[in-house]
């Protein structure tokens, strides 16, 4: 019965561009099993972004309110075993919870039966506010379809309360929300009604049968099993909160996750006669809805014929797949670091630039990549200590999964996308910003100028920072402005100089992009310095211009990254 074990114990993170915000609404699936007579409890990490971050957390008419965390800082609000969600109908159980700056949250919850005899485990992201919708399309995944596609036999015979999954619908917002459900019945569609207050939830008995949600007001949507039997009485739980259909995409790699010897395929869409193709193949599902790729050993390349979400599942894992158009820049890993476990990451990235794959402040080295057949991407796996850490790509967007094993479970999926524009300063929560200034000085003045301002001049070294700075810089002045161009008195050569906050100086970045006006540059005796045009219409282009004249300088804030994470507060809903 190894194959019931890893469906049961699987968990999936919702994906999108980015999961941090300051507003977040959620509640805890029933994690329970009656052979299980120890519980362990229910917590949510909220990890802060930035210093002096505070946040307030919302349940049955009390709050707490936790203050002053640290960038990278994680606090751990643990709740008493009545905040699960136990009965199919209406609760006030969902919990809130409101920051004055960006955070992202996670949810875990545990059943132990007992020392070294096994626990019941599910760990999600919780999605932020910003990112619920009003329409929703439900994974048709019925128990005994899961069992019988790994296994080839009937699943065995359960009760009701554990042989199906429940549908968690939360109200997101303080109006009364109308909902919508709609099923298909032996092929006619047939639509429930009913309504939920401000911040209430419903929890419904869900099956194939369901297929969408429609609300009138956001609402969060969670799909969780409460706890599938297994083998030698353990327990475990599948939970997903899935996100509203804005978040879709046609195009995916698959990703291949060593130890997993069998997998399927389970697409979502709007669109009945959408089709799924690999290799210029179109993939054919069963009557569950299940479709087989070509090969189980390697990371693959999938298109749709429309917007699509798709989930692949294993006998060891049930993933959402990350679509191509929703790769990011930064991604926080969060392992649950009570039990001991194998943690592992799988990176997708571009073949040309995977070496600049960088965990925290580090370039990943040592990490076996394949080829993904047919794209410009690699697959890599980064086998990891920490509990909590992140992965991130100065100049092209990737893909992380994760993935842990314990003695008893595995647990798989996206890792939290933080940002989705690449930078080579690293994780960013507070992107750079370009500022044009008011004082006239020459070249050298405004780069100390600039630095003095926790900048530097200008450095306009692709066309993504050039584009950054026409959409931010709103002038029509007929006049130039400096930037952090200039040539060497050495070898006459053009280089971007900059300086660090502290006045150390960076590296110089080649000059592999430029922006010249027509009959630019000048020789060396027509000045050695650059600006640029801070007329609109003029598009930006660049000048060489002697550098003792005096302009109004364009200097640049860098970002603000992450740069560690750590344990902190704990607060207690006892």
């Amino acid at each position: 019965m190894f194959f019931i074990l890893l469906i049961a114990s699987t968990f999936t993170q919702g994906h999108t561009i980015v999961s941090h915000g300051d507003s977040f609404i959620t509640a805890f699936p029933e994690n329970l099993g009656y052979f299980y007579p120890f519980d362990s409890g229910r917590t949510l990490r909220v990890t802060a972004l930035h210093d002096g971050t505070s946040f307030t957390v919302y349940f049955n008419n009390t709050k707490r309110k936790i203050q002053d965390l640290s960038s990278g800082e994680t606090a751990k609000v643990t709740f008493p075993k009545t905040a699960e969600i136990h009965e199919l109908d209406y609760s006030t159980n969902s919990i809130r919870i409101t920051s004055d700056k960006n955070v992202v949250v996670q949810s875990f919850s545990q059943t132990d039966k007992g020392t070294n005899l096994g626990r019941s485990v599910q760990t999600r992201v919780v999605q932020p506010i910003t990112n619920l919708g009003t329409d929703y399309l439900i994974r048709p995944l019925n128990q005994s379809d899961l069992i019988q596609t790994f296994s080839g036999s009937p699943g065995p015979i359960l009760s009701k309360r554990y042989s199906s999954f429940k549908l968690i619908i939360i109200n997101a917002e303080n109006t009364e929300n109308n909902i919508t459900i709609f099923k298909n019945i032996s092929g006619s569609v047939k639509q429930e009604n009913f309504t939920i207050s401000s911040y209430q939830l419903f929890e419904l008995q869900a099956n194939a049968s369901i297929f969408k949600v429609k609300s009138s007001h956001k609402v969060a949507v969670i799909l969780t099993h409460p706890c599938l039997e297994i083998e030698a009485c353990k327990c475990n739980m599948i939970v997903n909160q899935i996100l509203p259909t804005q978040f879709q995409g046609q195009n995916f790699v698959v990703p291949f996750m060593q130890g997993i010897t069998e997998s399927r395929l389970l697409m979502t869409s709007n669109d009945m006669s959408t089709s799924l193709s690999h290799n210029n193949v179109q993939l054919q599902p069963s009557p569950s809805g299940f479709l087989s790729l070509s090969s189980q050993t390697e990371s693959q390349y999938v298109n749709s014929s429309g917007n699509v979400s798709l989930t692949l599942i294993s006998p060891g894992l049930i993933i959402e797949v990350i679509p191509e158009n929703m790769f990011a820049a930064c991604y926080l890993l969060q392992f649950y670091s009570d039990i001991s476990a194998t943690k592992k990451a799988l990176v997708i990235a571009e073949t040309g630039s995977r070496k600049d794959v960088h965990k925290q402040n580090i370039r990943v080295t040592n990490t076996k990549w394949t080829e993904i057949n047919g794209t410009k991407y690699s697959s890599g796996i980064i086998s990891l200590t920490e509990s909590q850490t992140f992965i991130w790509h100065p100049s092209s967007k990737i893909a992380v999964y994760i993935l842990e094993d314990t003695d008893t479970a595995v647990y798989g999926g996206p890792a939290i996308p933080i940002n989705d524009q690449p930078d080579e300063f690293g994780c960013v929560v507070i992107p750079g910003q370009f500022e044009v200034q008011n004082v006239r000085l020459n070249w050298t003045e405004s780069l100390a100028h600039c630095t003095s301002l926790q900048g530097h001049l200008a450095c306009l070294k692709n066309e993504d920072f050039q584009s950054e700075l026409a959409n931010m810089v709103n002038t029509t002045e007929d006049e130039e402005a400096w930037i952090g161009l200039r040539r060497s008195l050495m070898t006459t050569e053009w280089y971007w100089q900059r300086q660090k906050p502290s006045t150390t100086p960076l590296p110089s970045p080649s000059v592999a992009y430029v922006h010249w006006a027509d009959g630019q540059p000048l020789d060396k005796s027509k000045g050695l310095c650059a600006s640029l045009s801070l007329d609109r219409e003029d598009a930006f282009k660049w000048k060489t211009a002697k550098c003792c004249e005096k302009k109004r300088p364009v200097c640049y804030k860098p970002p603000v990254v992450l740069t560690a994470l750590n344990l902190g507060k704990t607060e207690n809903f006892y």
